[in-house]
Protein backbone atom coordinates (compact mmCIF):
# COMPACT_ATOMS: atom_id res chain seq x y z
CA UNK A 1 0.00 0.00 0.00
CA UNK A 2 1.09 3.45 -1.25
CA UNK A 3 2.53 5.69 1.83
CA UNK A 4 0.07 8.02 1.35
CA UNK A 5 -2.70 5.70 1.21
CA UNK A 6 -1.57 4.47 5.01
CA UNK A 7 -1.58 7.96 6.17
CA UNK A 8 -5.07 8.76 4.98
CA UNK A 9 -6.38 5.26 6.36
CA UNK A 10 -4.78 5.82 9.71
CA UNK A 11 -6.22 9.11 9.48
CA UNK A 12 -9.73 8.03 8.89
CA UNK A 13 -9.59 5.49 11.98
CA UNK A 14 -8.36 8.02 14.19
CA UNK A 15 -10.87 10.19 13.59
CA UNK A 16 -13.82 7.73 13.53
CA UNK A 17 -12.03 6.41 16.76
CA UNK A 18 -12.38 10.19 18.25
CA UNK A 19 -15.75 10.19 17.52
CA UNK A 20 -16.74 7.08 18.72
CA UNK A 21 -14.93 8.26 21.97
CA UNK A 22 -16.68 11.59 21.88
CA UNK A 23 -19.94 10.28 21.54
CA UNK A 24 -19.78 7.92 24.05
CA UNK A 25 -17.77 10.28 26.59
CA UNK A 26 -20.99 12.58 25.46
CA UNK A 27 -23.63 9.55 26.74
CA UNK A 28 -21.53 8.72 30.24
CA UNK A 29 -21.98 12.40 31.15
CA UNK A 30 -25.66 12.16 30.29
CA UNK A 31 -26.54 8.89 32.13
CA UNK A 32 -24.68 10.29 34.84
CA UNK A 33 -26.24 13.85 34.92
CA UNK A 34 -29.56 12.29 34.89
CA UNK A 35 -29.10 10.00 37.75
CA UNK A 36 -27.66 13.08 40.23
CA UNK A 37 -30.80 15.31 38.97
CA UNK A 38 -33.02 12.41 39.27
CA UNK A 39 -32.33 12.48 43.40
CA UNK A 40 -32.80 16.05 43.35
CA UNK A 41 -36.28 16.79 40.80
CA UNK A 42 -36.75 20.72 40.85
CA UNK A 43 -40.67 19.39 40.78
CA UNK A 44 -40.92 16.92 43.40
CA UNK A 45 -38.33 16.81 46.08
CA UNK A 46 -37.07 20.33 45.87
CA UNK A 47 -40.77 21.71 45.73
CA UNK A 48 -41.60 19.20 48.91
CA UNK A 49 -38.38 20.03 50.60
CA UNK A 50 -39.26 23.76 50.19
CA UNK A 51 -43.23 23.46 51.14
CA UNK A 52 -41.72 21.40 54.29
CA UNK A 53 -39.33 24.64 55.59
CA UNK A 54 -41.93 26.84 54.70
CA UNK A 55 -45.55 25.72 53.90
CA UNK A 56 -45.99 28.48 51.17
CA UNK A 57 -47.03 27.81 47.70
CA UNK A 58 -45.32 31.21 46.95
CA UNK A 59 -42.42 30.01 48.45
CA UNK A 60 -42.39 27.01 46.11
CA UNK A 61 -43.23 29.22 42.97
CA UNK A 62 -40.87 32.11 43.64
CA UNK A 63 -37.92 29.25 44.13
CA UNK A 64 -38.97 28.09 40.77
CA UNK A 65 -38.49 31.53 39.33
CA UNK A 66 -35.19 32.35 40.79
CA UNK A 67 -33.68 29.04 39.58
CA UNK A 68 -34.88 29.90 36.05
CA UNK A 69 -33.22 33.49 36.28
CA UNK A 70 -29.94 32.23 37.33
CA UNK A 71 -29.98 29.52 35.02
CA UNK A 72 -30.87 31.88 32.31
CA UNK A 73 -29.90 35.75 32.60
CA UNK A 74 -25.29 35.04 32.66
CA UNK A 75 -26.03 33.27 29.13
CA UNK A 76 -25.90 36.38 27.07
CA UNK A 77 -22.88 37.83 28.70
CA UNK A 78 -21.31 34.53 28.63
CA UNK A 79 -21.80 34.13 25.33
CA UNK A 80 -20.37 37.30 24.00
CA UNK A 81 -16.99 35.73 25.82
CA UNK A 82 -17.03 32.67 25.05
CA UNK A 83 -17.33 32.64 21.20
CA UNK A 84 -14.72 33.67 19.68
CA UNK A 85 -12.79 31.21 22.01
CA UNK A 86 -11.85 27.92 19.63
CA UNK A 87 -12.26 25.91 22.36
CA UNK A 88 -15.13 25.77 24.76
CA UNK A 89 -14.17 23.03 27.24
CA UNK A 90 -12.02 24.38 29.77
CA UNK A 91 -15.09 26.70 30.34
CA UNK A 92 -18.15 23.96 30.89
CA UNK A 93 -15.34 21.75 33.27
CA UNK A 94 -15.54 24.98 35.62
CA UNK A 95 -19.01 25.30 35.71
CA UNK A 96 -19.44 21.55 36.25
CA UNK A 97 -17.39 21.59 39.32
CA UNK A 98 -19.24 24.81 40.56
CA UNK A 99 -22.16 22.60 39.98
CA UNK A 100 -20.27 19.44 42.42
CA UNK A 101 -19.01 21.69 44.99
CA UNK A 102 -22.78 24.11 45.30
CA UNK A 103 -24.43 20.62 46.01
CA UNK A 104 -22.02 18.94 48.32
CA UNK A 105 -21.66 22.37 50.50
CA UNK A 106 -25.24 22.58 50.31
CA UNK A 107 -25.69 18.85 51.43
CA UNK A 108 -23.26 19.42 54.94
CA UNK A 109 -25.33 22.46 55.70
CA UNK A 110 -28.96 20.94 55.55
CA UNK A 111 -27.32 18.02 57.91
CA UNK A 112 -25.31 20.65 59.82
CA UNK A 113 -28.29 23.20 60.71
CA UNK A 114 -30.66 20.38 60.93
CA UNK A 115 -34.72 21.06 61.55
CA UNK A 116 -34.19 23.94 64.01
CA UNK A 117 -34.28 26.59 61.81
CA UNK A 118 -36.30 25.87 59.53
CA UNK A 119 -36.36 30.01 57.23
CA UNK A 120 -32.68 30.47 57.85
CA UNK A 121 -32.78 26.67 55.83
CA UNK A 122 -34.84 27.51 53.18
CA UNK A 123 -33.05 30.51 52.35
CA UNK A 124 -29.61 28.86 51.93
CA UNK A 125 -31.38 26.41 50.06
CA UNK A 126 -32.60 29.33 47.75
CA UNK A 127 -28.80 30.82 47.73
CA UNK A 128 -27.25 27.39 47.13
CA UNK A 129 -29.65 26.47 44.05
CA UNK A 130 -29.01 29.59 43.14
CA UNK A 131 -25.13 28.85 42.36
CA UNK A 132 -26.25 25.79 40.92
CA UNK A 133 -28.35 26.19 38.30
CA UNK A 134 -26.10 29.67 37.57
CA UNK A 135 -23.27 26.72 37.04
CA UNK A 136 -25.97 24.94 34.48
CA UNK A 137 -26.55 28.06 32.76
CA UNK A 138 -22.70 29.17 32.65
CA UNK A 139 -22.09 25.29 31.03
CA UNK A 140 -25.44 25.42 28.73
CA UNK A 141 -23.16 28.06 26.41
CA UNK A 142 -20.14 25.75 26.24
CA UNK A 143 -22.38 22.67 26.29
CA UNK A 144 -24.17 23.64 22.84
CA UNK A 145 -21.25 24.83 20.55
CA UNK A 146 -19.48 21.28 22.08
CA UNK A 147 -21.92 18.76 21.46
CA UNK A 148 -22.57 21.04 17.94
CA UNK A 149 -19.15 20.21 16.56
CA UNK A 150 -18.82 16.57 17.68
CA UNK A 151 -22.10 15.36 17.29
CA UNK A 152 -23.75 15.62 13.12
CA UNK A 153 -26.80 16.37 12.87
CA UNK A 154 -28.22 13.47 11.34
CA UNK A 155 -27.06 11.45 14.74
CA UNK A 156 -28.36 13.97 17.19
CA UNK A 157 -31.95 12.37 17.66
CA UNK A 158 -29.71 8.83 18.38
CA UNK A 159 -27.26 10.72 20.75
CA UNK A 160 -30.42 12.65 23.00
CA UNK A 161 -32.32 9.19 22.49
CA UNK A 162 -29.00 7.15 23.72
CA UNK A 163 -28.57 9.33 26.53
CA UNK A 164 -32.09 8.56 27.76
CA UNK A 165 -31.50 4.79 27.22
CA UNK A 166 -28.70 4.72 29.32
CA UNK A 167 -29.73 7.26 31.87
CA UNK A 168 -32.91 5.58 32.38
CA UNK A 169 -31.74 2.17 34.65
CA UNK A 170 -29.55 4.65 36.66
CA UNK A 171 -32.39 6.99 36.49
CA UNK A 172 -35.02 4.43 38.04
CA UNK A 173 -32.40 2.99 39.96
CA UNK A 174 -32.15 6.56 41.84
CA UNK A 175 -35.50 7.33 42.12
CA UNK A 176 -36.19 3.80 43.68
CA UNK A 177 -33.03 4.85 46.64
CA UNK A 178 -34.70 8.06 46.70
CA UNK A 179 -37.90 6.69 47.84
CA UNK A 180 -36.26 4.56 50.17
CA UNK A 181 -34.00 7.19 51.86
CA UNK A 182 -37.32 9.38 51.68
CA UNK A 183 -39.47 6.61 54.09
CA UNK A 184 -36.12 5.50 56.36
CA UNK A 185 -33.82 8.40 57.09
CA UNK A 186 -34.88 11.30 59.44
CA UNK A 187 -35.83 14.63 57.84
CA UNK A 188 -34.17 16.74 56.80
CA UNK A 189 -30.93 14.60 56.95
CA UNK A 190 -33.24 12.63 54.31
CA UNK A 191 -32.58 15.45 51.95
CA UNK A 192 -29.10 16.29 52.88
CA UNK A 193 -28.43 12.35 51.84
CA UNK A 194 -30.46 13.20 48.54
CA UNK A 195 -28.28 16.37 47.52
CA UNK A 196 -24.90 14.75 48.67
CA UNK A 197 -25.43 11.51 46.35
CA UNK A 198 -26.34 14.05 43.93
CA UNK A 199 -23.26 15.91 43.75
CA UNK A 200 -21.08 12.40 43.65
CA UNK A 201 -23.42 11.83 40.35
CA UNK A 202 -22.22 14.78 38.82
CA UNK A 203 -18.41 14.50 39.55
CA UNK A 204 -19.18 10.82 37.96
CA UNK A 205 -20.12 12.34 35.37
CA UNK A 206 -18.06 15.29 34.44
CA UNK A 207 -15.20 12.03 33.40
CA UNK A 208 -17.15 11.56 30.50
CA UNK A 209 -16.08 14.96 29.54
CA UNK A 210 -12.42 14.13 30.35
CA UNK A 211 -12.02 11.17 27.33
CA UNK A 212 -13.68 13.89 24.71
CA UNK A 213 -11.75 15.43 22.16
CA UNK A 214 -12.76 18.95 21.53
CA UNK A 215 -12.54 19.65 17.83
CA UNK A 216 -11.25 23.62 17.58
CA UNK A 217 -13.69 26.18 15.86
CA UNK A 218 -14.01 26.06 12.13
CA UNK A 219 -12.86 30.18 13.04
CA UNK A 220 -9.35 31.18 14.23
CA UNK A 221 -10.05 33.06 17.53
CA UNK A 222 -10.97 36.23 17.31
CA UNK A 223 -11.07 39.76 19.27
CA UNK A 224 -14.20 40.68 21.56
CA UNK A 225 -16.88 42.30 19.82
CA UNK A 226 -17.95 45.18 20.76
CA UNK A 227 -21.25 45.40 22.47
CA UNK A 228 -22.79 47.57 19.42
CA UNK A 229 -21.46 44.92 17.33
CA UNK A 230 -23.10 42.27 19.08
CA UNK A 231 -25.91 43.98 19.53
CA UNK A 232 -26.97 43.62 15.99
CA UNK A 233 -25.83 40.17 15.86
CA UNK A 234 -28.54 39.22 18.44
CA UNK A 235 -30.95 41.31 16.13
CA UNK A 236 -30.24 39.12 13.80
CA UNK A 237 -30.73 36.50 15.65
CA UNK A 238 -33.71 36.79 17.27
CA UNK A 239 -35.46 36.92 14.29
CA UNK A 240 -34.04 33.70 13.18
CA UNK A 241 -35.14 32.76 17.00
CA UNK A 242 -38.74 34.28 16.52
CA UNK A 243 -40.95 30.86 16.29
CA UNK A 244 -38.93 28.99 18.07
CA UNK A 245 -39.02 31.55 20.95
CA UNK A 246 -43.00 31.85 20.88
CA UNK A 247 -43.55 27.94 20.50
CA UNK A 248 -41.18 27.63 24.00
CA UNK A 249 -42.84 30.50 25.72
CA UNK A 250 -46.61 29.28 25.18
CA UNK A 251 -45.70 25.49 25.93
CA UNK A 252 -43.53 26.43 28.86
CA UNK A 253 -46.87 27.19 30.58
CA UNK A 254 -46.82 23.17 31.32
CA UNK A 255 -43.84 24.14 33.52
CA UNK A 256 -45.70 26.74 35.18
CA UNK A 257 -48.20 23.84 37.07
CA UNK A 258 -45.04 21.16 36.94
CA UNK A 259 -43.76 22.32 40.98
CA UNK A 260 -47.31 22.09 42.20
CA UNK A 261 -48.17 18.69 41.24
CA UNK A 262 -46.50 17.26 44.23
CA UNK A 263 -47.75 20.62 46.65
CA UNK A 264 -51.15 19.33 45.09
CA UNK A 265 -50.90 15.60 46.26
CA UNK A 266 -49.35 16.50 49.67
CA UNK A 267 -51.95 19.81 50.89
CA UNK A 268 -54.77 18.76 49.27
CA UNK A 269 -54.99 14.99 48.95
CA UNK A 270 -53.26 13.88 52.34
CA UNK A 271 -50.23 12.34 50.56
CA UNK A 272 -47.61 11.02 52.61
CA UNK A 273 -43.80 11.41 52.44
CA UNK A 274 -43.21 8.01 51.06
CA UNK A 275 -45.45 9.40 47.92
CA UNK A 276 -42.44 11.74 46.96
CA UNK A 277 -40.38 8.61 45.95
CA UNK A 278 -43.71 7.16 43.91
CA UNK A 279 -44.05 10.71 42.07
CA UNK A 280 -40.55 10.90 41.34
CA UNK A 281 -40.01 7.20 39.45
CA UNK A 282 -43.10 8.23 37.95
CA UNK A 283 -41.51 11.10 36.77
CA UNK A 284 -38.39 9.04 35.82
CA UNK A 285 -40.01 6.33 33.93
CA UNK A 286 -41.73 8.76 31.83
CA UNK A 287 -38.78 10.19 30.93
CA UNK A 288 -37.10 7.09 29.69
CA UNK A 289 -39.65 6.13 28.10
CA UNK A 290 -40.92 8.80 26.18
CA UNK A 291 -36.84 9.60 25.62
CA UNK A 292 -36.58 6.70 23.30
CA UNK A 293 -39.88 7.79 21.25
CA UNK A 294 -38.42 11.76 21.05
CA UNK A 295 -35.22 10.46 19.64
CA UNK A 296 -37.05 8.26 16.84
CA UNK A 297 -39.36 10.97 15.91
CA UNK A 298 -36.31 14.05 16.13
CA UNK A 299 -34.61 11.80 13.27
CA UNK A 300 -37.57 10.49 11.37
CA UNK A 301 -39.62 13.41 11.52
CA UNK A 302 -37.76 16.25 12.52
CA UNK A 303 -37.67 18.12 15.73
CA UNK A 304 -40.61 20.53 14.90
CA UNK A 305 -43.28 17.57 14.75
CA UNK A 306 -41.49 15.65 17.81
CA UNK A 307 -42.58 19.06 19.70
CA UNK A 308 -46.36 18.93 18.27
CA UNK A 309 -46.89 15.64 19.92
CA UNK A 310 -44.85 16.21 22.92
CA UNK A 311 -47.03 19.69 23.31
CA UNK A 312 -50.09 17.62 23.24
CA UNK A 313 -48.70 15.25 25.90
CA UNK A 314 -48.39 18.36 28.09
CA UNK A 315 -52.23 20.08 27.11
CA UNK A 316 -53.26 16.96 28.79
CA UNK A 317 -51.24 16.35 31.60
CA UNK A 318 -53.17 18.90 33.79
CA UNK A 319 -56.27 17.78 32.94
CA UNK A 320 -55.47 13.96 33.26
CA UNK A 321 -54.45 15.90 37.41
CA UNK A 322 -57.65 17.21 37.57
CA UNK A 323 -59.50 14.03 36.58
CA UNK A 324 -57.82 11.88 39.00
CA UNK A 325 -57.83 13.94 41.85
CA UNK A 326 -61.30 12.27 42.49
CA UNK A 327 -59.40 8.39 43.41
CA UNK A 328 -56.58 9.88 45.69
CA UNK A 329 -53.42 10.99 45.83
CA UNK A 330 -51.92 7.66 43.98
CA UNK A 331 -54.03 8.01 41.12
CA UNK A 332 -51.60 10.94 40.38
CA UNK A 333 -49.17 8.89 39.38
CA UNK A 334 -49.79 8.67 35.82
CA UNK A 335 -49.40 12.75 35.72
CA UNK A 336 -46.28 12.42 36.89
CA UNK A 337 -45.32 9.73 34.48
CA UNK A 338 -46.73 12.07 31.54
CA UNK A 339 -45.08 15.25 32.94
CA UNK A 340 -41.60 13.45 32.87
CA UNK A 341 -42.05 12.41 29.11
CA UNK A 342 -43.30 16.13 28.31
CA UNK A 343 -40.21 17.87 30.00
CA UNK A 344 -38.06 15.04 28.62
CA UNK A 345 -39.26 15.90 25.19
CA UNK A 346 -38.75 19.36 25.96
CA UNK A 347 -35.17 18.88 26.44
CA UNK A 348 -34.73 16.58 23.30
CA UNK A 349 -36.36 18.87 20.87
CA UNK A 350 -36.13 22.27 21.51
CA UNK A 351 -32.22 22.00 22.03
CA UNK A 352 -32.10 19.68 18.24
CA UNK A 353 -34.26 22.54 16.98
CA UNK A 354 -31.96 25.31 18.21
CA UNK A 355 -28.75 23.46 16.95
CA UNK A 356 -30.76 23.54 13.14
CA UNK A 357 -31.03 27.07 13.53
CA UNK A 358 -28.18 28.22 14.93
CA UNK A 359 -24.89 28.93 12.37
CA UNK A 360 -21.84 26.96 13.45
CA UNK A 361 -20.05 29.57 14.51
CA UNK A 362 -22.93 31.59 16.65
CA UNK A 363 -24.43 28.58 18.49
CA UNK A 364 -22.74 30.41 21.91
CA UNK A 365 -24.52 33.48 20.55
CA UNK A 366 -27.61 31.25 20.11
CA UNK A 367 -27.98 29.41 23.47
CA UNK A 368 -27.93 32.37 25.37
CA UNK A 369 -29.94 34.63 23.65
CA UNK A 370 -32.41 31.51 23.88
CA UNK A 371 -31.84 31.41 27.36
CA UNK A 372 -32.67 35.07 27.94
CA UNK A 373 -35.69 35.30 25.62
CA UNK A 374 -37.38 32.74 27.85
CA UNK A 375 -37.14 34.01 30.98
CA UNK A 376 -40.80 35.15 31.08
CA UNK A 377 -41.14 31.46 32.04
CA UNK A 378 -39.02 32.55 35.19
CA UNK A 379 -41.81 34.18 36.98
CA UNK A 380 -44.68 31.87 35.55
CA UNK A 381 -44.12 29.94 38.84
CA UNK A 382 -43.95 32.62 41.03
CA UNK A 383 -47.30 34.03 39.59
CA UNK A 384 -48.87 30.38 40.33
CA UNK A 385 -47.96 30.60 43.72
CA UNK A 386 -49.62 33.69 43.60
CA UNK A 387 -52.93 32.50 41.78
CA UNK A 388 -52.88 29.68 44.28
CA UNK A 389 -53.41 32.00 47.39
CA UNK A 390 -56.65 33.03 45.85
CA UNK A 391 -57.74 30.70 42.93
CA UNK A 392 -58.37 25.97 43.21
CA UNK A 393 -55.13 23.70 41.50
CA UNK A 394 -57.96 22.96 39.06
CA UNK A 395 -58.50 26.62 38.26
CA UNK A 396 -54.34 26.63 37.58
CA UNK A 397 -54.57 23.30 35.98
CA UNK A 398 -57.44 24.52 33.16
CA UNK A 399 -55.31 27.56 32.79
CA UNK A 400 -52.08 26.07 32.24
CA UNK A 401 -53.72 23.42 29.85
CA UNK A 402 -55.19 26.28 27.66
CA UNK A 403 -52.08 28.33 26.92
CA UNK A 404 -50.05 25.19 25.84
CA UNK A 405 -53.07 24.71 23.76
CA UNK A 406 -52.29 27.85 21.85
CA UNK A 407 -48.71 26.27 21.46
CA UNK A 408 -49.90 23.59 19.62
CA UNK A 409 -51.23 25.79 16.85
CA UNK A 410 -48.32 27.54 16.84
CA UNK A 411 -45.97 24.20 16.94
CA UNK A 412 -48.33 22.81 13.75
CA UNK A 413 -47.92 26.05 11.78
CA UNK A 414 -44.23 25.66 12.36
CA UNK A 415 -43.49 22.08 11.56
CA UNK A 416 -45.75 22.67 8.12
CA UNK A 417 -43.50 25.31 6.71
Amino acid sequence: MPAEEKTSSYHIKSELSTNRLNFFGGLWHGAFLALGVSLTQPTTVISAFIADLTGSTVWVGGLSTVLIIAGALPQIFVARWIEPRPRKMPYLMTAIYLRVISWGILAWLIYAIGDQQPLTLAWILVGMLAIFYAGGGLGNIPYTDIIGKIIPAERRGAYFGGMGALAGPLSVGAAFFARYIMAHVTYPNNYALLFGLAAVGLGIASLGFWVMREPLSSAAEQNLQSWHQYGQQLLTAGRRLKTLIAAQLLTGFSLMALPFYVVFARNQLDAPSEAIGWFLLAQVLGGLIFNLVWARLVDQAGSRWMLFFCAIISTLTPLLAIILASFGWFALTPVFFLAGASFAGRQVGFQSALLEIAPATERATYAGLNAVLLLPIAFLSLGAGLFLQFWSYTALFLFTALFVGVGIVVIYRWASE
